[in-house]
């Protein structure tokens, strides 16, 4: 049996990483390949030799043949450097995201993001996958085309016993029965487009119309104010970080996705899985994610279309009804775990076919 390494920071965390991760341990992939976690408790800040001597004691402990890293980050630095040196295994890079992709950045963190931690990484690597199939056409990719593997998109999600509880969530919203109900789940920041929504939630002037932000992030405090300041309290409401967030897409109408930058969307999935309609940006892999009459894509920071897609799905259910049963089929049928579970299958094969393991 093969054995594969997992990088794995917080595998009660939240994200593609780490759902990702435990999808995986509960898979058919687990009859083929030998899944080692290796779980990194102590997280320091920036390259850490400490933390490099752990990779590599790990990596030497279990003997891997092929080392898993997920992301393109100063953690997953951390986590290569010692699996080249440990060089008895192929090294295998998923991105899930750039830390350079980031808008809100200095352009020092981006420069050293970009031209050094992701060059670093990248070339260190045997084989590099993504999470979407058009991330590998992007211009950073180019040099690299001989260590592109096949793409795996994240996985999606089976609500289907919970859509009988709608009413029951609802109730404990305190919403009505002709309250349209709108929902975002995600970080609150405005890398994922927050004070677009706000300025765009503004412009809704429906009575029948409430919407919940679910999550946490440094740009809720701000967030809050604004709410406040335009006395939009009784229509926008923050409900923190929850756990559960099919509870809350479920008792909604539509889903709102504002971001600047996605890969392959986790919140995406979960929205297309509790049949709600969405309303996204058109960045990353959303276009993958929610096909031809699946959804309502916009482009990023478009508060006037945002506000305009807004209105049309408060005032028309048979549009929201439309939407959402044609992306619930889709998604059930693109993102299950058999799908999801030969493309990576196909990764591994692909990456140990680079030659004979070091």
């Amino acid at each position: 049996m093969i054995t594969v390494a997992q990088q794995v920071l917080d595998p009660k965390g939240i994200g593609g990483v780490s759902t990702e991760y435990n999808a995986l341990m509960k898979s058919t992939l687990t009859e083929k390949y030998n899944f080692v976690p290796v779980i990194l408790k102590d997280i320091k800040p920036g390259l850490d030799l400490s933390t490099m001597k752990f990779y590599y004691k790990s990596y030497k402990n279990i003997k891997p043949d092929i080392i898993h890293i997920r992301g393109a980050a100063i953690d997953s630095l951390n986590a290569i450097i010692p699996a080249f040196f440990y060089s008895k295994a192929k090294i295998l890079v998923t991105i899930h995201g750039m830390y350079s992709d980031l808008v809100y950045i200095s352009k020092l963190k981006r420069f050293i993001s970009k031209y050094i931690v992701e060059k670093l990484i990248f070339n260190l690597s045997d084989g590099i996958s993504c999470v979407y199939e058009g991330a590998q056409n992007r211009d950073v990719f180019k040099k690299y085309q001989s260590k592109m593997l096949q793409y795996v998109y994240n996985r999606g999600k089976d609500y289907d016993q919970y859509f009988s509880n709608r009413k029951m969530y609802r109730d404990k919203l305190k919403v009505n029965d002709d309250e349209v109900v709108g929902i975002y789940v995600g970080r609150i920041t405005k890398e994922k487009g927050i004070d677009i929504l706000l300025e765009s939630l503004k412009e809704i002037k429906k009575e029948n119309f409430k919407f919940f932000i679910i999550g946490d992030g440094q740009f809720l405090s701000d967030a809050k104010e604004y709410v406040i300041q335009e006395k939009m309290e009784e229509k926008v409401i923050f409900l923190g970080a929850q756990n559960n967030v099919y509870k809350y897409l479920i008792a909604g109408d539509f889903f709102v996705q504002p971001s600047l930058h996605e890969n392959h969307s986790i919140s995406l999935l979960e929205a297309a899985a509790s049949k709600i309609a969405i309303i996204c940006t058109n960045v990353g892999g959303n276009k993958e994610i929610v096909c031809k009459d699946g959804g309502i894509i916009i482009e990023p920071n478009d508060k006037n279309q945002l506000s305009k897609a807004i209105k049309s799905l408060i005032l028309n259910k048979e549009t929201r009804n439309n939407l959402s049963n044609t992306e619930y089929y889709y998604q059930k049928e693109k993102f299950n775990n058999n799908e999801i579970d030969k493309q990576l299958d196909k990764v591994y094969k692909q990456l140990l076919k680079k030659g004979e393991i070091k």
